[in-house]
Order: structure tokens, then C-alpha cells, then sequence
């Protein structure tokens, strides 16, 4: 007899029917059938390994690209009271240790690992002993260097499969074109695997391209779109810098905006993700390192501040608005003078080969004195035009990727192995770069052709569906008149007289753009907050010689300086 599903759903996840499309995955999973699986964002990828798992004999394990991500999926698991785990780098040896046992001897039913998890020693052996029934790689899209979140470990994630023993396998995406698609299949060994699509289309969306002449245009747009469409809002900025400034704008302007960006300490994306999922009316300022698994249904605007690199990154980004089905706006901010910044970073993701076997040789070389080495001597010994060159991030971006290095550059930084040429090769193909200039054409003709936006974005992910305009672009409709129908007016962003510091979690005794006064060091600011254990230390810049430095606030003697004084 044909197991209920439905009675499955409603137990486990109250949730009273399934999405189309999920019941045929779920079932086809459960039977021991392989699927690449094509979901749109906030159509419910995460069910179609979750509920197998649950209902179904022995360990599935998850493939995630982000340890943040993982964690929040196992938070909600287990809130519900079900058996799932993840073991990452951020836990401590022996908590890690316990976890994984625990799956091993069938006391979770999900183990939720980053693919990087499989080159620990012993890992894959211990799951190989101990039996994977099914596998899911969640992401899919990060195996391709067709795709916009390349990850060189997933590219090994075929050959753990079949380490495994080929479990069943879910690839799952949201962002996936036909080249994508082709990689994944040809990576995962899921050639005759059938496809399960629920197409891309999200009728409450709305897209908008605004063409504006000066960053000041861009200010005055985007601060009647808050006004009209209220919280929650995202505004995605390419670089920290104009993030920084346009936050100093907006506060000058009396709102009062979190920030998240890769300068934060975990403690603070953590804390700045945590405060804009609770809050009714938040405005995010965010970098592309913000998004991804951050479950909230309700966001009803998201401004693009400069181009984004691709239509699958801009795809991804926007399609986290309204997810609660209401209406949400998105809207480009376009400036031709911005795609300076995207040709650069396409130059800075592609350092060839070569180089990036000169850098792995040089830290070699260097053997212990890599400690007393930063970030701007490694960047000068290699680039000596452009201070501003990211090739040699790119590269240390990649080798810690692939878990060669650990640390960061002038603190704790490690080098653990050194990849072959064959795996520099892998990571840095010589076509990349005109694949990558070829996807920033394509957002440039996005935003200037003047097409049915949606079409467009549907027609680079394969669907031919909308011949005859979305009705919900810029293009189609009368901008107004759809916000009229599908986006009442909404309460005014939180102002400074009325908002909470979003800065922290309220328990930190300093927080970011404080000044203090430090014993020793004299007047400084505070650049970022780090909680350890139960106590917090603090990067800080020293004003007399804009040094930066790490405080213990818990042993370390100082003051907060009153900005009002």
C-alpha cells in the first residue's frame, strides 16, 4: 500500500497540502530515485530531501554551501522536535565528534554538512562504514564555473557519491540555466536522472529598471520607493564602500538601516540577520554576502544600488521578496558608470593558472613567516599596478574553499596542503573569463534593452513561456497603477525616534562606530565586535595612527567615549 504522504506532511511539518511538484519528488526520492530538481526560491526545495529522510530508512545526508544556512534548517528540524544535525568547522572537536555519532548510530535522520566536510580525514570512511541511504546537494548550481557561487569542492562531490556507494541523489537549485543543468548532471553522474521543474515565474514580483544620472538620483529613487512600499527591504550594494556611504546618507536622512557586509564578525552577521528576520519594517544594507536561507516571507522590496554581476545572482536576490505570495517590488538602480565595477571584479575572479600556482608557491616558501605576512604584502609581491587588484583574494578565496588553507592573513593563517596544477586547472579553466564577461552582458542588456524584463530573465534559464509580456515589469504596465493593485501603501520605515540600535544583540558592551578610550592604546573606534564565550573583544582603529588592533573588553581597561560630548 502507498505510503500517505499528505498524513506524513500534516504530522511532521502542519503543513496541510504540498506544493506543486514536491509530492512526485518526495515519492520518487523515497523509492530510491535520483532527480535534479529545479525550484524556484521559496517553492519548498528543502521538503523534497527533508520528508524522505524523515520517513524513510537509514542516514540522508545534505550537502550545503553555508554553515549559517545549515544551521538555521537544523534549528527549525529540531524546534519541531525532529532528528537532524549538522557537524561544521565552527564547532568545537569533541561537539563535532558527538554529533556525528549520533547520526552514525541512527539518532538523527539528516546530517547537514559544507561539501568541504569530506576532505577531514576519516569522514568519508566513517559514513561509508556506517551506510548513506540517500544523498541531497542542496545548491546544486555552486559545481558549475557556468554558475554564479562556484565552489571547487563541489566538483569532488561525484566522486564522494560514488565513495558512498551511489545513494540515491537530489540535486536541487533555484538558479540553474541549461549549461548549469548539463554540469550538474555530468558532476553528480545523474545523466538519465529525470527533471522535476516548477518553472521560475513569481507573479508577485514586480521588476523595474530606473536609469539615473548621478548617485543623487539614485538616493532620491530610492528613497521613494521605502516611502511607498515600507518594510522589510533589502538594498544590495557590489562594494562595502558605498554600502558604508550610502548607510551614512540614510541616517543623515533619519532612518535607521543594518548593515551586513564580509567586514562584520560573524557575531555581527549573525545578530544583523537574526534582528531584520524579526522585524515588521527593517531595511537591510547588504552585499551579496547576505540572502542566502534567510527565511523571511514577508520582504516587500529589494533595490539593486549598482548592477549585479549576472541575471542568476539578480534572480537569486530579488526572488527572496514575497514570499508570503503578496505583492513586492524590485527595482535596478542603473547607472552605466557602475559597470566599471563589475568588468573589474570579472578580472579579479579570473587570476590565470599560473598565478595562482605562484601564490601557493610563495606561501610554501615562506614556511613559518607566512604568520608575519598580510594581506597588502602578499597582494604587492605578486601586483604592483593596481593596489586595488583582487586576484590574489580570488586565490586565497579558492584555496580555503577547497580546504587548503585555514586562518585569516596576519592573524592565524595556515596553509595545509597545496593543490596540484590539475586542481588549479579545475578551478581556473582559461575559457572562464569570456564566460564570465558574456554573463555580464546579459545583465547589461537586461537593464537596457528594453524588453519584458521577466521574459528575459525566463528566456536565460530556458523557459520560452511569457511570448506576450509578463504584466508585472516596468515595460509591460504602468508602474503605479500595479503598485496600486498589488502593493497598499505600507507603514513608513522605522526613523531614529522610534527604532531600536540595530547594531547588536543588546548585550554587547560596545558596538560598531563607537569610540572608546583603551588603556595604552589611546582614543579608538570600534571597526567590528566579537563575542567569545560569554565575553566579547572588539577590532579597533587607533586614532592617533589608524592601526588596527584587537581589544579583550573583558580584560583590557576602557571607556566608551559619549559621541554627544
Amino acid at each position: 500500500m502507498a505510503r500517505d504522504l499528505a498524513a506524513d506532511l500534516q504530522r511532521l511539518f502542519g503543513f496541510p497540502a504540498f506544493r506543486p511538484q514536491q509530492q512526485a519528488i518526495v515519492r520518487h526520492f523515497l523509492g530510491g530515485g535520483s532527480a535534479l530538481v529545479l525550484m524556484a526560491t521559496g517553492d519548498g526545495k528543502s521538503l523534497c530531501y527533508q520528508l524522505p529522510a524523515l520517513v524513510g530508512d537509514g542516514l540522508t545526508v545534505v550537502v550545503s554551501p553555508l554553515i549559517a544556512l545549515m544551521d538555521d534548517q537544523v534549528a527549525a528540524l529540531r524546534a519541531r522536535g525532529l532528528p537532524a544535525t549538522c557537524v561544521h568547522s565552527q564547532l568545537e572537536r569533541r561537539e563535532r565528534e558527538r554529533r556525528l555519532a549520533a547520526a552514525l548510530r541512527g539518532d538523527a535522520k539528516l546530517l547537514y554538512v559544507t561539501p568541504e566536510r569530506f576532505r577531514v580525514d576519516g569522514f568519508l570512511d566513517a559514513l561509508r562504514s556506517a551506510g548513506v541511504a540517500r544523498l541531497a546537494v542542496d545548491e546544486a548550481h555552486c559545481v558549475s564555473h557556468w554558475g554564479h557561487d562556484f565552489r571547487p569542492d563541489y566538483l569532488r562531490l561525484g566522486e564522494v557519491r560514488a565513495a558512498l556507494g551511489d545513494p540515491p541523489c537530489l540535486a536541487l537549485s533555484a538558479t540553474a540555466t541549461p549549461d548549469v543543468q548539463r554540469d550538474i548532471r555530468a558532476v553528480l553522474r545523474l545523466l538519465d536522472a529525470p527533471l522535476f521543474h516548477t518553472g521560475i515565474a513569481r507573479d508577485n514580483l514586480f521588476l523595474s529598471v530606473h536609469d539615473a544620472a548621478t548617485d543623487d538620483d539614485k538616493l532620491a529613487r530610492l528613497l521613494d520607493l521605502l516611502a511607498r512600499t515600507g518594510g522589510p527591504a533589502i538594498v544590495y550594494c557590489a562594494l562595502i564602500r558605498d554600502l558604508l556611504r550610502l548607510e551614512g546618507e540614510l541616517q543623515r536622512r533619519g532612518l535607521v538601516p543594518m548593515v551586513y557586509h564580509g567586514d562584520l564578525s560573524a557575531h555581527e552577521r549573525r545578530t544583523q540577520q537574526a534582528r531584520f528576520v524579526a522585524s515588521r519594517d527593517a531595511l537591510m544594507l547588504a552585499t551579496n554576502a547576505f540572502g542566502m536561507g534567510v527565511d523571511k516571507p514577508d520582504i516587500r522590496a529589494i533595490v539593486h544600488w549598482q548592477l549585479p554581476r549576472t541575471l542568476e545572482a539578480y534572480y537569486q536576490e530579488v526572488g527572496r521578496a514575497g514570499r508570503d505570495g503578496l505583492g513586492s517590488f524590485c527595482e535596478l538602480l542603473w547607472r552605466e558608470e557602475d559597470l566599471v565595477i563589475q568588468r573589474d571584479f570579472t578580472e579579479w575572479a579570473n587570476p590565470s593558472a599560473e598565478l595562482a600556482r605562484q601564490v601557493v608557491d610563495h606561501l610554501q616558501r615562506l614556511g613559518d613567516r607566512v604568520q608575519a605576512i598580510d594581506l597588502d604584502a602578499l597582494r604587492a609581491t605578486f601586483l604592483t599596478k593596481n593596489r586595488h587588484d583582487g586576484r590574489v583574494e580570488t586565490v586565497l578565496r579558492l584555496l580555503r574553499a577547497a580546504g587548503c588553507t585555514r586562518g585569516e592573513l596576519g592573524r592565524d593563517f595556515e596553509l595545509l596542503r597545496a593543490p596540484d596544477d590539475a586542481e588549479l586547472a579545475d578551478w581556473l579553466p582559461a575559457d572562464k573569463k569570456q564566460r564570465d564577461l558574456m554573463g555580464l552582458l546579459r545583465m547589461v542588456r537586461y537593464a537596457t534593452e528594453g524588453a519584458c524584463r521577466k521574459r528575459t530573465v525566463h528566456e536565460h534559464f530556458g523557459h520560452r513561456d511569457l511570448e506576450h509580456g509578463c504584466g508585472a515589469c516596468d515595460v509591460c504596465t504602468d508602474t503605479d497603477h500595479w503598485l496600486q493593485a498589488h502593493l497598499p501603501p505600507a507603514r513608513p520605515l522605522a526613523r531614529r525616534t522610534d527604532a531600536p540600535d540595530p547594531t547588536g544583540s543588546g548585550d554587547e558592551p560596545v558596538r560598531r562606530g563607537d569610540w572608546i578610550a583603551v588603556d595604552g592604546l589611546g582614543l579608538c573606534c570600534v571597526l567590528r565586535v566579537h563575542r567569545r564565550g560569554n565575553g566579547f573583544r572588539a577590532d579597533v582603529e587607533r586614532a592617533s595612527d589608524l592601526a588596527e588592533r584587537t581589544v579583550d573588553l573583558g580584560r583590557r581597561q576602557w571607556r566608551k567615549i559619549d559621541r554627544q560630548s
